[in-house]
C-alpha cells in the first residue's frame, strides 16, 4: 500500500484501477517466478466424507462453509460495531468528509489491505485443498468474487453470499453443459 498506492491516494478511481491491474500483472509475473507453471495442492484439513442424500460432502467443504459464515459475522460485527469499522465505512462513502472528521484516509487504506489480505490468506489455505493452484489462480477467484458482489450488492454480505452461490451453481451447469463454459 505504502510502495503503490498511498502516493497516489487522491489520484481518480479509473488511475486506481489502472495501477491495480498493472500490480496485479506484476504479481503475477513473481508468482510464475517464484512458484513456476506447476500447480500444487495440499492436504485437506479433514479426510471424513459425509454423505448427504444423494450427495457426499468432505471436510474441506464443511471447513469452506463454516470458516465462511464466521467470516460474514465477523465482517458485519467489525463494520457495525467497531470504531475502525464505523471508519473504514466513511471513508469508503466519503474520503473527504471521513478526513474532515479526523478519520486518517492512510490508516483506512492499510487496513483495508491489512483485511483484503488476511481474507486473501485464509481463501487460498482453504481453497486449495479442493482445487490445483497455480501462480494465477486468484485472478479467476477474485473475478467470480467480484461478479458475485455485483449481482448480490455490494452493501450486504449475506446477499453478496447468495450471489457467490448463484455464481456457483451457473458455473457447475455450465461446465456441466460444455465444459469450455466453466470459466466464461
Amino acid at each position: 500500500y505504502r510502495l503503490v498506492y498511498q502516493p497516489i491516494a487522491s489520484a481518480p478511481v479509473l488511475i486506481l484501477l489502472i495501477v491495480s491491474v498493472a500490480a496485479h500483472v506484476g504479481m503475477v509475473g513473481l508468482g510464475l517466478l517464484f512458484f513456476g507453471a506447476e500447480g500444487q495442492r495440499t492436504p485437506p484439513f479433514s479426510d471424513v466424507r459425509f454423505d448427504v442424500g444423494p450427495l457426499l460432502v468432505s471436510g474441506q467443504t464443511i471447513w469452506v462453509i463454516v470458516a465462511s459464515l464466521a467470516l460474514i459475522v465477523a465482517l458485519y460485527l467489525f463494520f457495525e460495531r467497531t470504531i475502525y469499522g464505523k471508519a473504514l465505512r466513511a471513508t469508503a462513502i466519503n474520503r473527504t468528509g471521513a478526513q474532515l472528521m479526523g478519520i486518517s484516509p492512510t490508516l483506512a487504506g492499510k487496513l483495508t489491505f491489512l483485511l483484503a489480505a488476511f481474507i486473501g490468506a485464509l481463501s487460498g489455505v482453504l481453497i486449495a485443498p479442493i482445487t490445483t493452484i497455480y501462480y494465477d489462480t486468484g485472478f479467476l477467484i477474485g473475478l467470480k468474487g467480484f461478479v458475485a458482489a455485483i449481482i448480490g450488492g455490494l452493501a450486504s454480505y449475506p446477499v453478496a453470499a447468495v450471489g457467490a452461490v448463484l455464481v456457483g451453481l451457473l458455473e457447475a451447469f455450465s461446465s456441466f453443459w460444455a465444459s469450455a463454459y466453466k470459466e466464461v
